[in-house]
């Protein structure tokens, strides 16, 4: 159930407005389906990336692909880790404690064996183009949550792209697709 309050009292001693607030349970569906209509349209769809994420092994992939860009300049933002938790949680269904232990291996894994390693490990998991070209286009979503792309994004996203045997993909063109 929806708690509104009366609204605000200006300096005229006109009240204006309301504020109602809503349970998680109440605003989800709601959200969920503008969402959902909004993703329809987009680059996300286009991917597949909700069916895709579907698979444990694709989102593995997906999140190391995010979190390798977005901590390629040195710490993923939290502006970054929001916008990855954002889509997978509500555009890909995928439970947030699901998640966030996706990103505190991924955390712990580039931290003890590198960047190298980790691209290799993502192209291990990768089983063919579509997927590859969809958890590169959510890592460079994720980059670009906080409106820039830096150059050591731009470097690990072009190494992965590289590693995915994405190199020929032209970053600029999937940046341009993302921000619509």
């Amino acid at each position: 159930m929806a708690r509104c309050s009366r609204g605000v009292k200006f300096e005229d001693g006109q009240q204006r407005g309301s504020l109602c607030t809503y349970s998680h349970e109440e605003f989800a569906p709601r959200y969920n389906r503008a969402m959902a209509s909004y993703e329809k349209r987009t680059w996300w769809t286009r991917h597949r990336l909700t069916e895709r994420l579907a698979n444990d092994t694709f989102l593995e992939a997906a999140v190391n692909t995010a979190f390798l860009i977005a901590a390629a300049d040195g710490s993923a933002s939290e502006v970054e880790y929001d916008a990855l938790l954002d889509r997978l949680e509500i555009l890909g269904g995928i439970d947030r404690d699901k998640i966030d232990q996706q990103l505190t291996a991924a955390a712990r894994l580039l931290e003890s064996a590198g960047v190298e390693a980790r691209v290799a490990h993502v192209a291990e998991l990768i089983s063919d183009r579509g997927d590859a070209e969809a958890a590169l286009m959510l890592g460079l979503a994720i980059a670009l949550a906080d409106d820039v792309v830096t150059a050591e994004e731009r470097q690990t996203a072009t190494q992965l792209a590289s590693g995915l045997g994405l190199a020929a993909l032209d970053l600029d063109a999937m940046l341009i697709e993302i921000r619509g």
